[in-house]
């Protein structure tokens, strides 16, 4: 892994199995904006092709919507996925420095816990959440945009965008890494979500197990650190 010097990583999806979490805040949302309910088979069909705004209620503004997701979106069937410890431990072991950004508009202390109950805190050097964005005087240019952290957390650490990689795992984080500069790698358990990134041009694995070997083996951080990161 030759020039990195900073790992960020999506929390929901990405290092841990959250969705039946997901699908509760889901459909409590739906209820709350006079909505029906939704079976986890019709809602999954849709979480799978990033079509999840086809079943808000009609009329319903979608950025209120999830801003109220993302609010209720708490820890309750979440566990790590395969091989997220031994990620993370190899990667603190080169020198990385890991941190944890989410989406969820929670308390980072939340995430925190529930990396402690998995095993994983002692591998993350820092947690971030969308609470914490206005905290922090940041801004975000919509629901679940993380560009302004990645920049700043850049900053912090005192990196260039050339030496960090962002891993995520829908098309929000593509785009946040993209327009903060950094190289995106994608991880999805769904052929259909891996399509969905791939013909946006990201680079997408299956499994933490593949992203580890990919950027053990075939990622190159190179390039002039002035240069745009393709995905």
């Amino acid at each position: 892994m030759p020039g990195l010097k900073l790992f960020i990583s999506d929390y929901d999806l990405t290092l841990v199995d959250s969705l039946l979490d997901f699908y509760e805040a889901f459909t409590a949302s739906l209820r709350e904006f006079g909505g029906s309910p939704v079976s986890f088979e019709s809602f999954y069909e849709h979480f799978k092709s990033d079509r999840l705004n086809e079943l808000l209620p009609r009329g319903v503004n979608p950025s209120l919507f999830w801003h109220f997701f993302r609010s209720n979106y708490s820890s309750r069937s979440t566990r790590p996925y395969d091989f997220a410890g031994e990620f993370l431990r190899l990667l603190k072991s080169i020198g990385v420095k890991v941190v944890v950004v989410t989406g969820r508009f929670t308390p980072s202390t939340s995430i925190r816990e529930d990396l402690r109950r998995f095993g994983l805190d002692e591998y993350v050097d820092e947690v971030y959440t969308a609470y914490d964005i206005p905290v922090l005087n940041g801004v975000e240019e919509h629901v679940f945009d993380k560009t302004w952290l990645i920049k700043w957390l850049l900053e912090r650490y005192g990196v260039e965008p050339c030496e960090a990689v962002y891993i995520g795992d829908y098309t929000s984080d593509l785009e946040s890494a993209l327009k903060a500069g950094v190289r995106f790698v994608g991880v999805a358990r769904e052929h259909e979500r891996r399509r969905v990134l791939e013909e946006k041009g990201a680079r997408v694995f299956s499994d933490l197990l593949e992203v580890f070997t990919y950027l053990s083996t075939s990622l190159t951080l190179e390039q002039p650190c002035n240069g745009r990161q393709a995905p």
